[in-house]
């Protein structure tokens, strides 16, 4: 015997709405949206596969800049061909990221890559404290192994070759690298592990891509910097706090290294200036942190 089908039931109606004179009128659906807080751009971006881009564009563009600077006379080549190697890998390295996120993402945009717009003091705030953070570890490591030096000393460097040099490590450098970590590799690990572990991993490939350009001792500094990085970029939601202390970092190293005296200071806040300058057209969207 087959029990017959229930009747289907009807869905739940809302009682009338009664309109008085006094009653508010509901917002528009655009009012919302606008008034509403600013997401994270999400991108499925596979950790694997994310590692795998970084160090893949991290070869090519090194390579190239290292065949450039060796046509152009080796260890004799001029500071300028140095510095045009330098910003042309960094172009390229930015470019094989950005074709890459491009696949993960339904829509790449500034935003999916972490360049939003955040408050200004907000910003300010989170990049001293995390600043003095790392650079009072970086003291005590040093104490721990003796001192190191991340500073190559060039006294003989023109103020032209060296406002060359500043302008590719100090300016692109941070941007090219910033979009490669913490852009791209630090989102996509932080979705496998959560930000902590994503931070330490992104931080230690980080420290290893520095191999080559910076003492080994040193290695360990810049794998602590890269992990005050992605804490930067995780509390203020925005790229441009990451790129202005990269940029106020390196121009610190470079200025320092030239031998510079009260240039350092106009170096070190002309390229965070500049640097966060160019990466501004991009910042069309608040961090999700900027809405009150």
């Amino acid at each position: 015997m087959t029990t017959p089908a229930e009747p289907p039931t009807a869905a739940p109606t809302e009682p009338p709405r009664t309109v008085t004179p006094d009653t508010p009128e509901a917002p528009p659906a655009e009012a919302i949206e606008e008034a509403a807080p600013a997401a994270r751009e999400s991108a499925r971006w596979r950790p694997r596969v994310a590692i795998g881009v970084v160090i893949l564009g991290l070869v090519v563009s090194q390579a190239v800049a290292l065949g450039i600077m060796f046509a152009a006379g080796g260890e004799d080549a001029s500071d300028a061909a140095v510095a045009g190697a330098f910003v042309l890998a960094d172009l390229l390295l930015v470019a094989i990221i950005v074709a890459f996120a491009s696949r993960g993402a339904e829509r790449l945009t500034g935003a999916t890559l972490g360049v939003r717009r955040t408050p200004f003091w907000r910003a300010v705030g989170w990049t001293l404290a995390i600043w003095i953070g790392i650079l009072t570890l970086e003291g005590l490591y040093a104490l721990l192994v003796g001192g190191f030096s991340n500073v190559e000393e060039d006294a003989g460097i023109t103020d032209g070759e060296m406002v060359l040099i500043l302008f590719a490590v100090a300016v692109i450098t941070p941007i090219a690298e910033e979009l490669a970590f913490r852009g791209y590799l630090f989102p996509a690990l932080t979705r496998w592990r959560g930000p902590w572990i994503g931070a330490l991993v992104t931080a230690l490939i980080f420290g290893a891509a520095h191999v080559a350009s910076s003492p080994v001792l040193a290695v360990p500094a810049l794998a602590l910097f890269g992990f005050g990085a992605c804490m930067l970029f995780w509390f203020t939601g925005s790229l441009l706090p990451c790129v202005g202390l990269h940029a106020a970092n390196n121009a610190l190293v470079m200025s320092v290294g030239g031998a510079w005296t009260w240039q350092v200071l106009v170096a070190v806040i002309g390229c965070v200036a500049l640097s966060v300058l160019l990466m501004l057209p991009f910042a069309r969207e608040r961090a999700p942190y900027a809405a009150a």
